[in-house]
């Protein structure tokens, strides 16, 4: 139960600065975790881009990190006095950060599926994460027997479990827009991936 508590998600308002090169746009934080913050902000970063970051914890203590944007939350104009725009960034491991500086980036393909909730996360366990599979939604043209690295986001208790998979079938576009696009995923440690996974089910 520690554990658990330990990667809630806090909400917490705390200026922030970012920037893919500089520190140049400003917003705050909604909430935050050790795995990533959400950002209310007016200038919105594409999907995927990678963002220096200035936490301020107070005006005189501030905490770097590198993080890349994994969603967006758009708020129409005429409610923006309710609600603001913002967006969800994870926070880069020092594992990946030192590779990329090296120049030693995986060559695996990454994939990441997102629990917003503890329920979502059960259905998907017992649909097919228990039987050691996962589908992932996806155009990217990988082939057949690939190895592939899975980020299972466990939003709702503030954690990201890491598992390392294969592509065992692939569905492209097909003419049919209710066919199924993207990767059937086996697990490469079955029972590593159920030992992970089963604490979380509450």
């Amino acid at each position: 139960m520690a554990e658990k508590r330990q990667h809630r998600r806090l909400k917490r308002r705390l200026i922030v600065k970012y920037g893919e090169r500089d520190l140049s746009q400003s917003g705050f934080t909604a909430d935050v975790s050790p795995t990533g913050v959400f950002i209310v902000a007016s200038v919105i970063p594409r999907l995927d881009t990678r963002l220096h970051l200035q936490l301020f914890v107070t005006p005189e203590q501030f905490l770097y990190f590198e993080g890349e944007v994994r969603r967006h939350k758009l708020v129409p104009l005429e409610l923006r006095t309710l609600e603001r725009s913002g967006f969800g960034v994870r926070l880069l491991t020092p594992r990946e950060l030192i590779t990329s500086v090296l120049g030693q980036e995986l060559n695996a393909p990454r994939f990441e599926l997102v629990y917003a909730t503890r329920v979502a996360f059960q259905q998907a366990y017992e649909r097919e994460l228990r039987m050691g599979a996962a589908f992932i939604s996806t155009t990217r043209r990988i082939s057949l027997n690939t190895e592939a690295l899975l980020s299972l986001v466990l939003e709702f208790a503030g954690n990201i479990v890491e598992l390392e998979a294969q592509v065992v079938q692939v569905f492209p576009p097909q003419e049919s827009a209710d066919a199924p696009v993207g990767l059937a995923l086996i697990f490469k440690d079955r029972a590593r991936a159920e030992a992970l996974l089963r604490p979380w089910l509450g």
